[in-house]
C-alpha cells in the first residue's frame, strides 16, 4: 500500500513515527498520524488543518494528554527491539509499531483515494481515512485542541476536491 503514497504521505508517516518516538510512546496511534499530517506543512491536510486553527504545539500536547504519560525511560519492557522496515528505513531509526485503530486509518485512505478515482494517497486521503474510522484517540485530540472533525472533514474534501 506505502507504494501509492505520495510524498506528502510519506513524510507525514515518518514525521508520525518521530512525534510518537518524540512524546515516549511505543505505538504510532491514528492521532500521531495526525501529527504528522500537521507537521508536514504545505499537504492538502496540513492546510485542512490549518484552515481550522490546529496549532502542532496545542496537538501534540492534546495528543499526549489523550494517551496517558509515557513509560520512564529505562523502565523495564519499554523498549521496542529496533526493527528495519519501510518506515524504519526512512526514519534512520527503530521501527515503531502502529496501532490498530492507525492500520485501520491507513487502509482506508487507500478506500478514501479508490472512492474518489485518485491513484496516489495524498495526506489528504490519510486525514479523511482517520476521520472515516472515527479513532476516539484521534478525534478527542482535535477536539481538545480545538478543531470540530465534522467540519475538517469537509474542508479536506473541498481541498483535495480542488488539487484535482
Amino acid at each position: 500500500m506505502f507504494e501509492r503514497f505520495a510524498k506528502d504521505a510519506r513524510l507525514a508517516v515518518v514525521s508520525a513515527q518521530e512525534e510518537a518516538r518524540g512524546l515516549g510512546h511505543r505505538h504510532i496511534g491514528a492521532a500521531h498520524l495526525v501529527l504528522g499530517l500537521l507537521a508536514e506543512d504545505g499537504g492538502t491536510a496540513a492546510r485542512a488543518l490549518a484552515e481550522h486553527g490546529a496549532d502542532l504545539a496545542a496537538l501534540r500536547e492534546a495528543v499526549r494528554r489523550s494517551a496517558g504519560a509515557p513509560a520512564p525511560a529505562g523502565a523495564a519492557g519499554t523498549a521496542s527491539p529496533p526493527r528495519r522496515g519501510l518506515l524504519g528505513r526512512l526514519a534512520g531509526r527503530g521501527h515503531i509499531p502502529f496501532t490498530r485503530p492507525a492500520k485501520r486509518s491507513l487502509e482506508e485512505s487507500l478506500r478514501v483515494a479508490l472512492d474518489r478515482g485518485d491513484t496516489t494517497i495524498s495526506g489528504g486521503h490519510v486525514l479523511l481515512g482517520v476521520l472515516r474510522t472515527g479513532d476516539p484517540g484521534a478525534l478527542r485530540a482535535l477536539t481538545d485542541a480545538g478543531v470540530a472533525p465534522a467540519d475538517l472533514r469537509g474542508t479536506t474534501e473541498r481541498l483535495l476536491g480542488e488539487a484535482a
